[in-house]
């Protein structure tokens, strides 16, 4: 049985495993995809103390290392239930289940879809959530950037650099990219903005995309649509715990703690106000450590 299994390989997932490792408690990681989450799939970071500016993945790989410095175990396997017994909690995963005395859950957030009627038949093929991924795929074509918030504008600056041309689809008058990543778009040659748009549905020619249908009729000729509309909790099999707030995020108190004792969580799948890479590593700190004092009671 191990003292702690923390969910999640992101930042705040890795951080609360290097703090239960350094504070001696036998510690277990489990990712069912890239450690480092978003940050993984994010072009650069330049809001994290101590980097001026960082490639997402080069900083998740560092993030990464560090763990692997201290020795924390861990395994690539998708969670899909979590079991309440007594003084121990069974996370089951696609491959195994395991026990723990403890449980830090730090699943994060992934993209949420849009408005598009037709957007699912084309994911993989001219739909995408990741620039980082898939730009390379555009180079010399158009695309179309469905978003108005620093995800859309970060991503459609990195597009920027390998697409002939990005629209960024706006849907108000009013933009929430912060005015440097606003600028940074101006400074493109090949990004244009449109305010109050908004997309409805995708066109294609066997199988391949060919344009999108605004909400006023009108046609937009591009080659691949990149959605970043927001993101939403990953906590489809928490739903039995009765942790989750009415939106799906785990609420918590401000050392991390549920409402089941011995489980904790941090991260992008809490409740909060600011969801950034450098307060999911402080929730992660914070969740470790109030894990470790509570352990005497477990």
């Amino acid at each position: 049985m191990y003292d702690v299994i923390v969910i999640g390989m992101g930042p705040a997932g890795m951080s609360a495993a290097i703090y239960a490792k350094r504070s001696g408690l036998n510690v277990l990681m489990l990712e069912k995809e890239t450690p480092g989450g978003m940050v993984a799939k994010t072009n650069v970071v330049s809001n994290y103390l101590g980097y001026e500016s960082l490639g997402g993945p080069e900083l998740a790989t560092k993030m990464f290392f560090h763990t692997q410095e201290q020795e924390v175990p861990y395994r690539m396997e998708e969670v899909e239930d979590i079991i309440v017994e007594d003084n121990k909690k069974i996370v089951v995963t696609t491959e195994e289940a395991y026990e723990a005395k403890a449980i830090i859950i730090c699943g994060g957030r992934h993209p949420k879809k849009s408005n598009l009627e037709n957007e699912s038949d084309f994911i993989g093929k001219g739909v995408s959530y990741c620039a980082i991924c898939d730009a390379p795929l555009y180079k010399d074509k158009i695309v179309a950037v469905l978003g108005g918030g620093n995800s859309a504008f970060e991503e459609g600056i990195y597009l920027a650099g390998f697409a002939k041309k990005v629209y960024i689809l706006n849907r108000s008058d009013s933009i929430r990219a912060d005015i440097v990543l606003q600028e940074k778009a101006k400074e493109k040659g090949n990004i244009e903005v449109l305010i109050n748009t908004n997309a409805k549905k995708i066109i294609s020619e066997k199988d391949v995309v060919k344009s999108i249908i605004l909400e006023d009729d009108n046609k937009l000729d591009v080659d691949g649509v990149f959605v970043y509309v927001g993101y939403e909790p990953t906590t489809g099999y928490l739903s039995k715990l009765g942790i989750l707030t009415e939106d799906n995020y785990i609420e918590v108190d401000s050392e991390m703690r549920t409402k089941i004792k011995g489980i904790y969580a941090a991260g992008d799948i809490i409740k909060k106000n600011l969801y950034q890479i450098v307060t999911a590593t402080s929730e992660g700190a914070i969740a470790a450590t109030t894990a470790k004092r509570d352990l005497k009671e477990l």
